[in-house]
């Protein structure tokens, strides 16, 4: 037993101390006790060796145990200058064996890593025999030429489903794809997914003009994408990550969509950093990415998240159509993560239950994306509440179910009707992961994984699991606030950033489910919603720091003050098998005049319970009768009248000359209202003004 226990503790007097050279610097690396027991503490330490141009700014040390798990992942070292320590306790039921450590050390202009190993045992190291002596080991110099790595291993070339795709031999990024595809290309340079901004018919606060994420784009969540320096754009297709830049073909990183295996990183440069003092006291600097004079970033391919032996040759030899994981690698985790943003998607929709949603289900409907999403000439369809540009018509059930979905005559009035089908379709949405509600900036929360695994601060996130919509109507059409705007509050004091237009029974709005998203909001003085410059708020916690210099690049001056703002977004994924749809009880109770609470559906905050006193007695059209509510309808639908007819405000009057623009002036009798609206279909409005 003395045997062994003496060559392992010769071993780690060999080991403990170990030189990383990078040419005329390297890192000293001790542990002290080398073989510390189970249950005791052991003392890193890490220094310049060499040629450094400054002391350390930062030093970084993981721990792994014999099995090979990290014990200890990337923790911050206490620095003295040229040193850092580490203090670390040896779990009391860890294992005994051979462990290592590996330090990262970083100064003013260079960053250097290297690993050692130190060994743990269980008692106490028994002291070597006097006799014979053993002389030290002698000291060696550090290596003149660093060590090289040996060259990773990758698969040999595999033969893809296309053939003409297993004739590359070689990747040069997006040029490879272009050589055939131009006008693949072409087409991406001028698409929503490319330049973040496009056309906007649909908002009825603009003209028309091209906005969006990369123009104008402020929201309720991480707010301006365009302050994040990077932060924001891991997921955006174009490989050089510059949103302000008119895209180039080979900006276009067609492996984004067409290959499920493909991970990306932006090029780290240490001479793009910002030092800062967070909330907590603590000084940070953060490292961003390489940008140069015009702004773009660099993207590389990122090995250490895709498969071992992968190679970029195979990688574009095996591309495929979108897939779902394709789509949701973006959409599932806007908003800063997995199912925050939207409500109704997130990473695992790509393998969801019949539950979940029944239309990618693999034992449902197992459909894609692009089913309903078309992407002709890659303008892809569909929009949403809360998003500024329209690419294409958004997709309809009735593009698959028909008008007439269901064999019952009741039911296929509601689809025909003003009733979207997600109304009745969609009772919940978070299904698969809780979605975030709300998000406050006044309170920092650390979060390690942000600004690319080097930690930062979001506000705090207020997340629920399946929830039940709220209900409005829409038209098609929303308002979306844009950066430079004014804005006003309700009778409530929430400033809508995004809301949908539509109006009960007007022929042309649907009532649709909608997650509501409240945030807090810095409002200028002169009635505009400040973009914060947010990367320092991810950097700092202290949202303040974020506003004041969004102020700085926007030229304004002056106070703000923190508002409530809120945000309308559709909910329309997430579909529920049809055996979930509600019964007649469950949305009414058969009085006409259901109370909002009781069915799932709030009629009298829809407009559904307005109408004016006279159409309630019934007797403005014909003298009094009495039917039951369901028999009423039928009826009066079965003779053609709208809705609205009946469904409207108590007018306030009638228009000037209204009598005269259809025929020669007539006095008015009590059986006018039934010649005009009963038999002759003339909306209300035709001759009434209304407030």
């Amino acid at each position: 037993m003395k045997q062994i226990v003496i060559a392992v503790s010769l071993g780690i007097m060999i080991s403990s101390s170990c030189y990383a050279d990078d040419h005329d610097r390297y890192i000293k690396m001790s542990a002290n006790p080398a073989n510390p027991a189970l249950g005791k503490t052991v003392q890193f330490q890490c220094s310049e060796g060499g040629e450094w141009r400054s002391s350390l700014r930062s030093a970084k040390i993981s721990i792994t145990n014999p099995q090979g798990l990290r014990v200890v992942s990337g923790a911050g070292m206490e620095l003295d200058g040229i040193a850092a320590k580490y203090d670390f306790v040896v779990p009391s039921n860890g294992k005994i064996g051979n462990w290592k450590y590996k330090c990262e050390l970083r100064d003013r202009k260079s960053r250097l890593r290297s690993t050692a190993s130190f060994a743990v045992i269980d008692s106490p190291v028994v002291d070597p025999p006097v006799d014979p002596p053993v002389d030290p080991p002698p000291v060696v110099d550090p290596p003149v030429d660093p060590p090289v790595d040996p060259p990773p291993v990758v698969d040999p070339p595999v033969n893809g489903p296309i053939e003409a795709h297993n004739t590359i031999t070689e990747y040069n990024g997006p040029a490879t794809c272009i050589t055939c595809h131009q006008k693949e290309a072409a087409e991406m340079l001028d698409s929503l997914h490319m330049q973040w901004s496009g056309a906007t018919p649909d908002l009825t606060n603009t003209k028309g003009e091209s906005l969006g994420k990369g123009k104008g784009g402020i929201n309720t969540f991480c707010t301006y994408a365009m302050s994040s320096k990077g932060a924001c754009f891991s997921c955006h297709v174009r490989g050089d990550g510059n949103a302000l830049d008119a895209p180039k073909p080979e900006d276009v990183d067609c492996l984004m969509c067409h290959s499920d295996a493909y991970q990306r990183k932006f090029i780290a440069d240490p001479n793009n950093t910002e030092t800062v003092t967070n909330v907590f006291g603590q000084v940070k600097t953060y490292v961003f990415g390489k940008v140069d004079a015009e702004g773009n970033y660099t993207t590389v391919p990122d090995f250490d998240k895709m498969a071992a032996g992968t190679s970029m040759v195979n990688v574009a030899r095996t591309v495929h159509l979108p897939t779902n994981a394709s789509c949701l690698r973006c959409h599932a985790t806007a908003g800063g993560g997995d199912w925050t943003k939207r409500g109704d998607m997130g990473l695992n929709s790509a393998n969801a239950t019949i539950s979940q949603d029944v239309h990618l289900a693999k034992d449902g409907a197992n459909l894609s994306c692009v089913n309903c999403h078309a992407a002709l000439n890659h303008q892809i369809s569909g929009r949403g509440i809360d998003l500024r540009a329209t690419e294409a018509a958004s997709p309809t059930c009735q593009a698959c179910h028909t008008d007439k979905p269901h064999a019952n005559a009741t039911l296929n009035r509601h689809a025909q009707g003003q009733v979207s089908c997600q109304v009745c379709h969609i009772r919940e949405y978070a299904k698969g992961g809780a979605t975030e509600m709300s998000r406050d900036w006044s309170t920092p929360v650390w979060n390690e994984n942000f600004c690319s695994g080097q930690g930062g601060f979001v506000g705090e996130e207020v997340k629920a699991a399946n929830v039940k919509p709220e209900y409005v109507w829409f038209d098609g059409t929303s308002y979306v606030y844009n950066v430079g705007e004014t804005i006003a509050a309700d009778a409530s004091g929430v400033y809508h950033m995004a809301r949908a237009n539509g109006q009960p029974f007007d022929g042309k709005s649907y009532i649709v489910p909608i997650k509501r998203h409240f945030s807090s909001m810095p409002l200028h003085e002169s009635g505009r919603i400040i973009p914060p410059a947010i990367m320092w708020m991810f950097m700092t916690g202290d949202f303040d720091i974020a506003v004041q210099k969004g102020m700085e690049e926007q030229g304004l001056s002056g106070n703000y003050s923190m508002v409530k703002a809120d945000a309308e977004m559709l909910i329309t994924h997430g579909v529920d098998p049809k055996e979930k749809a509600p019964s007649c009880a469950e949305c009414h109770n058969g009085t006409g005049s259901t109370p909002d609470g009781v069915g799932i559906v709030p009629f009298a905050a829809l407009g559904y319970h307005t109408v004016p006193a006279a159409v309630r007695s019934c007797n403005l059209c014909h003298e009094k009768k009495s039917m039951g509510w369901e028999s009423m309808h039928s009826y009066h639908e079965g003779r053609g009248l709208s809705c609205a007819s009946c469904h409207t405000q108590e007018p306030t009057g009638v228009k000037q000359g209204v009598c005269s623009s259809c025929h020669g002036s007539k006095s008015w009798k009590s059986e006018g209202h039934k010649k005009h609206v009963a038999e002759k279909r003339i909306a209300c409005i035709k001759c009434h003004t209304f407030p």
